[in-house]
């Protein structure tokens, strides 16, 4: 009978350091041919709940810039999500804080592209830190792919739909909008994006910024290591 309960025994990366000093939380929820570890579900199930609570927390913590251009606090919950516990947890952490946010204090219609960014935003974090590079340069890429495909282009289509066509932005008003029947466009959507571009990039610079600390930070170094050591059976800490 195992000593902590509901734990599951998988195979998992050994719990060395990178060279580069960093560990992510992720490495112990995977196959690996380096013996075996026990990982308690029950916490690792509660750290994404706090995850996802940050995030809607998050969605209410904004900095205004001009108009409906704000720095947003979502993408440095995502960015560490995918960092530290994978591409699929990033991907439920982003996705029900946009959702339960939208719920708590509704903007209109819920706009789905929006939805898809920021879903997006800890996924493509996630994958780009399985390069083998220096982690600045892992979350510089991410950053430059984030800002192509989820501000610049998920985010600000799923904006200009609804603000300059009038119409949802989800399927249906892409169908309207494909098909002619909205009223009138207020903007195109490449002058839309023009006046957004750089207060998109001032967002994403602030919340890289957030990201790239708590990877130095002592606290998360600390935070991590005692998570991997609650992980752990008896057996293993014995050897």
């Amino acid at each position: 009978m195992r000593p902590f309960g509901p734990l599951l025994q998988i195979k998992a990366h050994s719990l060395e350091v990178e060279k580069s000093g960093f560990c992510r939380i992720s490495d112990l929820f995977c196959n690996s041919k380096k013996g075996f570890l026990f990982v308690n579900k029950t916490l690792y199930i509660c750290c994404i709940a706090m995850l996802s609570a940050l995030s809607v927390v998050a969605n209410f913590c904004t900095i205004p810039l001009s108009g409906n251009n704000s720095v947003s606090f979502t993408i440095a919950v995502c960015f560490f999500t995918g960092i530290y516990f994978g591409a699929g947890s990033a991907a439920i952490v982003g996705f029900t804080g946009d959702l339960i946010a939208h719920f708590i204090h509704p903007m209109g219609d819920y706009n789905w592209f929006i939805a898809l960014s920021v879903t997006l935003f800890g996924v493509v974090c996630a994958l780009t830190y399985k390069l083998k590079l220096h982690r600045v340069a892992k979350l510089a890429i991410a950053a430059i792919i984030t800002y192509i495909v989820c501000l610049c282009g998920l985010n600000t289509f799923g904006l200009w739909l609804q603000y300059c066509v009038n119409v949802p932005a989800n399927p249906i008003g892409v169908w309207k909008l494909a098909s002619g029947q909205y009223e009138s466009i207020s903007k195109t959507f490449w002058v839309y994006l023009g006046g957004r571009a750089p207060m998109s990039a001032v967002n994403l610079v602030v919340n890289a910024a957030i990201v790239a600390a708590l990877q130095e930070s002592a606290f998360v170094a600390r935070s991590v290591a005692r998570l991997k050591k609650s992980t752990t059976s008896p057996d293993e800490e014995k050897r």
